[in-house]
């Protein structure tokens, strides 16, 4: 009895996350279809299919809005951010995998898994002051610049990145460090020529989950940068109502801008990002 109700049960199953995937997908997919649109015919006609095909509203968006600059400032600000937090992060979850202070490591990843647990919105108000008050303690401002973006996204995606990459970092042989070191490497030739290549496929999949939460990232970038020519592209969409005279045309294609490159990122790599997510734990 238990396997005849296999196959119905599978079926039920398929159809539950087929509608699920279906009601995801359709906001997506009705704003594409609508960024290929006159402005009048998403005016008059929101939810019917194209009738006069035009691409004009990305042409008008890429020259005359700025969305080429945008574009630009996400991409620099979302691949320095990530590549140096998985880069800090290695090297604190290797001093945590190898450094033998039980105590010590224990307690440094208790405050790791609380900063995970703290909602970035409750430290908004302290972050923007101690952004305006940079100058103050360092000597120089970084406020409206990349800078402003770069230190907290950085900070924000540490604690998770120390996480995964110690999980897979505890799964690896002491004998190859050992025989490294016997072959005359240092400690940063063993960092570097050993540890690195190894963690290869969780770095990778620390860097592309980074570098999408600070792509998609809005409330600090609209927060901490005021100069336009600053802006990312998340917060120049959300800018577009006003700067178009709502031009829904240019809005929905203004969003495509943002959506198609993560899309594109995560169709070709989904396997990697689930293989490096979950490698800590199937080989420990």
């Amino acid at each position: 009895m238990g396997t005849k109700n296999k196959p119905k049960n599978g079926i039920l199953l398929h159809i539950v996350l087929m509608g699920y995937v279906i009601i995801s997908l359709y906001p997506l997919f009705w704003a594409f279809q609508n960024s290929f649109k006159r402005h009048v015919d998403i005016i008059v006609s929101p939810f019917a299919p194209i009738k006069n095909f035009t691409f004009q509203n990305y042409i008008d968006a890429w020259n005359t809005s700025n969305v080429n600059v945008y574009l630009a400032n996400s991409f620099l600000v979302s691949t320095v951010s990530s590549v140096a937090t998985v880069f800090l992060a290695a090297m604190t979850a290797y001093a945590l995998v190898r450094i033998p202070y039980k105590l010590l490591n224990a307690a440094i990843m208790g405050i790791l898994l609380l900063a995970i647990m703290v909602p970035g919105a409750t430290i908004l108000v302290p972050l923007y002051s101690f952004v305006r008050k940079f100058e103050q303690y360092f000597g120089f401002q970084i406020y409206d610049t990349y800078m402003s973006l770069i230190f907290p996204y950085v900070t924000f995606g540490l604690a998770i990145s120390v996480v995964i990459i110690k999980a897979f970092m505890s799964s690896m042989p002491k004998e190859l460090e050992e025989a490294a070191v016997m072959d005359g490497l240092n400690i940063y030739g063993l960092f570097f020529r050993i540890v690195l290549p190894l963690c290869l496929p969780a770095l990778v999949s620390v860097f592309i989950v980074n570098y999408l939460n600070n792509w998609n990232e809005f409330i600090m970038a609209n927060l901490l940068l005021s100069k336009e020519n600053l802006r990312t592209l998340a917060v120049g969409v959300a800018a577009f109502k006003d700067m178009l005279n709502t031009n829904y045309g240019g809005l929905y294609a203004a969003t495509m801008y943002s959506v198609i490159p993560v899309v594109v990122v995560y169709i070709f790599l989904q396997d990697r990002i689930i293989e490096g997510l979950t490698s800590g734990s199937l080989k420990g």
